[in-house]
């Protein structure tokens, strides 16, 4: 048998923070997850698989909008008339979110919860307990079903497992416990960057998220089909996001002039387009001269003539080693101060406070690696305000 197995699809996500830098990304970031979720139903359709999987966090939180939830009823039931049932788990952002409030799902959609934690369909067993509570910190293992004799298998289970960086740990769960229960499958939900493990004859699946929602979460983009035959089974991943997002090193040192510039952005932004996909850059531009504000200006120029490409973000670095005795002084001196432990935990502390204040969707973004990364763009801030000229 064949499934298609996808999870955090986050319906209804605001995509605040894009939307706050680029109005138009953030309107096609929303429209982005409907269509890739159309986009999984038509393959699941056009594999002819006989099931859908979907391993919790379908919708952003417990109180969907009624349009998200009819364009939700409508695409499964699509794949229901056409022959594909689907098996679904709440995640930890839909926990709350009552499935019964407006009606039944439809036929051949099963929503696995601790009252039917099981459901079969052509002769595989799929066992799955959804969450109830938007935080769980005890491990949903020792609740699931035992397998069925003589099925095979399939195990559904939102969780951070043994712990992802930049997730708190939600119904943890140790992975070789997971992969010893007895199932042949496990469908997995909640970490973002897809991965499998194998452990004999056994495959744990986290297809990822397959609409990426912002630059931390650019590994993703990603369903997986899964043949489950007599042996190990047998994965293979496809990508199905409508929008990705890309990173663009342009090196504008050598341009003499506002042409120069003009066209070295221009090339590096035909190289990140992809063919029916629209792309998000995010853009590092190295130059001692221009500043980000200026950057960002002639990007968004340049980005008018070039289709399906995106600016997310403008950032400019100046050389590694600029000329210039009192800037190579400022910059040591600053270097020094930022590498005190005492500094480092005030930053810390403050950049604990902001991803308090951020919304959920982003607090990846400002995990404990981008510190560095804050701290180098303040440097360079610095530099390029002593060095920066607007070209003619």
């Amino acid at each position: 048998m064949r499934f298609l197995i996808s999870a955090d699809i986050h319906l209804g996500s605001p995509i605040r923070s894009i939307a706050l830098r680029n109005t138009d990304l953030g309107e096609r970031l929303k429209q982005a997850s409907r269509d890739t979720f159309a986009r999984i139903v038509d393959l699941a359709v056009a594999e002819s698989v006989d099931a859908l999987v979907l391993a919790g966090d379908v919708f952003d939180n417990g109180h969907p909008d009624l349009r998200s939830r009819t364009f939700m009823i409508a695409q499964l039931s699509r794949a229901s008339e056409a022959g594909v049932p689907t098996v679904l788990i709440r995640g930890n952002h839909d926990a709350l979110l009552d499935h019964r409030a407006y009606g039944e799902l439809g036929p051949n959609i099963h929503l696995l919860h601790k009252d039917t934690p099981t459901v079969e369909i052509g002769g595989v067993a799929f066992h799955g307990l959804s969450f109830d509570a938007a935080h769980v910190e005890t491990s949903f293992l020792p609740d699931y079903p035992r397998p069925l004799p003589d099925k095979r298998n399939v195990g559904l289970m939102h969780t951070s497992l043994d712990g992802s960086p930049g997730h708190d740990p939600y119904a943890p769960c140790a992975e070789p416990d997971l992969m010893a229960h007895g199932f042949d499958l496990w469908c997995l939900g909640h970490i973002h960057a897809p991965f499998e493990r194998v452990d004999g004859p056994v495959l744990a699946v986290m297809p990822g998220i397959p609409q990426p929602r912002h630059f931390g979460e650019r590994k993703g983009g990603t369903v997986t089909l899964v043949n489950l035959g007599e042996s190990t089974p047998v994965f293979e991943r496809r990508t199905v996001s409508k929008l990705g997002f890309s990173e663009l090193a342009v090196d504008l040192q050598e341009c003499t002039d506002q042409q120069d510039i003009f066209r070295s952005l221009r090339d590096g932004f035909l190289a990140t387009q992809v063919p029916h996909r629209d792309i998000a850059v995010r853009l590092t531009a190295t130059s001692l001269r221009q500043g980000a504000d200026f950057v960002s200006e002639l990007a968004e120029e340049v980005l008018e003539g070039v289709e399906g490409v995106f600016l997310d973000k403008v950032t400019v670095m100046p050389p590694t080693r600029p000329p210039g005795n009192e800037t190579d002084d400022l910059v040591r001196l600053m270097r020094e101060e930022i590498a005190g432990d005492g500094f480092r935990q005030s930053a810390r502390l403050l950049l604990e406070e902001l991803r308090l204040a951020m919304p959920s969707e982003i607090v990846e973004e400002l995990d404990d690696s981008a510190l560095d990364t804050l701290l180098e763009e303040a440097i360079a801030g610095v530099m390029l305000a002593l060095h920066a000229e607007r070209p003619e």
